[in-house]
């Protein structure tokens, strides 16, 4: 029977094995690891509008800081002491805040400038599962070329599970007639389909049928030689390589998820611890300037209340003494009067003892007597008025030498007002 050309191109080799050299030995080839111009364009293009968008939200950040500063000195010429107090912590806190927001996009505008400096000398970083399928696509594309078809050989030949008992004694029947070249051909260039590894028993089948291949020529006890075991153990040894790298990628995402946690944590505490210094000490600020302005004011009431006791005791001993003053008068007075009706009486008991003769005349002394105590208190009534009207004018020294004055004045007129008439009519009034 002949070979089929379909049945002998479905066969592959798994992505990690090569060709075969002359002493059967298999080759594991990995790709170079060029970057891939897209990607990295990509990169690049996706690296650019991140850093367009940090300094936008920068330029953001730093027009609402000078806003703020405009608003806080706009409302500070326009507030007192405390507003102006309570006005800068406000201000000094959303100051604070829009600080620690641009130097956080800043170290990220950095980092990402950093990425795509890196990004462009050495191209986008690649993870182990892009590395592991370029790999597994280059060794597809050196795949060894499709043999072609081999007249004598029949289609059901080679199966799609090679390695397999039928096909070894296919293989065994096309030697013994005589194309042991070309059976050898079909099998050293041949392959496993499927882009992704299979099981173990697959890639070991597969193994020990290429290595059975490629030794056809010394006999058919070239099957399950030694080098399909050493392809199988650098097979076992890659996936466990990979199964360790990828274990130790969880873990480093893990550790890098839990320093990016405990950072957030420890500049939220940071933060916070800051935020309530900065608060104390604030408080302790206000605190000092309320004490400071209570014991300015204290010293201010104490100084007043000093002057106005001192004015007190001094307005309290001027009235004393002018209400000493008014009362000694009103008793002098009092006695004056005292002593007038006294004498009155006095006189009355004189008249009555001296025995008027008839009663008109008695009555006539009666009248005489009242008019003329009349009179006197009428006298007494006039003096205490002038005596009340100068009392005023004599209170203190000025008013003493004032009044001293207008009565010398009054008392030269009164001496020359003769002069003064005869001068006012003969030379004022022509």
């Amino acid at each position: 029977s002949q070979l089929d050309k379909g049945d002998v191109t479905t066969l592959s080799l798994p992505s990690t094995a090569g060709h075969g050299d002359a002493d059967g030995t298999v080759c594991l080839d990995v790709p170079d690891g060029t970057p891939d111009p897209h990607r990295t364009k990509a990169a690049i293009e996706h690296l650019h509008q991140k850093i367009l968008k940090i300094t936008e939200q920068i330029k953001i950040e730093q027009e609402a800081r000078d806003d703020n500063v405009a608003e806080y000195l706009k409302l500070a010429n326009n507030a007192d002491k405390q507003q102006a107090s309570r006005i800068k912590q406000v201000f000094e806190k959303k100051n604070q805040k829009s600080a620690q927001t641009i130097a956080q996009l800043h170290k990220k505008l950095e980092h990402y400038h950093k990425k795509l400096k890196e990004i462009e000398q050495n191209g986008p970083s690649r993870q182990p599962k892009d590395v592991f399928r370029d790999m597994h696509q280059g060794l597809k594309d050196v795949a060894p070329p499709r043999v072609p078809p081999t007249p004598g050989v029949s289609p059901p030949l080679i199966r799609n599970k090679f390695g397999s008992a039928d096909n070894i004694a296919h293989l065994k029947d096309t030697l013994d007639d005589g194309h042991p070249e070309e059976a050898s051909r079909a099998l050293s260039g041949s392959a496993i389909p499927s882009p992704k590894y299979g099981s173990d028993d697959e890639c070991s089948s597969a193994t020990s049928g290429s290595a059975g291949g490629s030794n056809s020529g010394a006999g058919p006890g070239g099957l399950g030689s030694p080098k399909s075991n050493t392809l199988d153990s650098h097979h076992n040894n890659f996936d466990t390589i990979l199964e360790e790298l990828r274990e130790i990628k969880d873990s480093q995402s893990h550790l890098e998820d839990s320093m990016e946690d405990l950072k957030a944590q420890l500049q939220r505490d940071y933060t916070y611890m800051t935020q309530c210094l900065q608060e104390e000490r604030y408080r302790y600020e206000r605190l000092e300037e309320q004490l400071n302005d209570l014991t300015e004011l204290h010293q201010n009431e104490m100084t007043n209340l000093k002057q106005e006791l001192a004015s007190m005791e001094e307005k309290v001993a001027y009235q004393s003494y002018e209400r000493a003053r008014d009362i000694q008068e009103a008793v002098e007075s009092c006695l004056t009067r005292v002593t007038k009706l006294e004498l009155q009486q006095q006189q009355q008991q004189v008249v009555q003892l001296e025995g008027v003769e008839n009663a008109n005349a008695r009555a006539l002394l009666g009248k005489f007597i009242n008019v003329i105590l009349a009179l006197m208190a009428v006298l007494l009534v006039f003096v205490s008025t002038i005596a009340n009207f100068i009392t005023p004018l004599m209170k203190t020294r000025m008013r003493i030498l004032s009044t001293a004055l207008l009565v010398l004045f009054l008392f030269f007129l009164w001496k020359h007002w003769d002069s003064i008439t005869y001068f006012l009519e003969h030379v004022l009034l022509p």
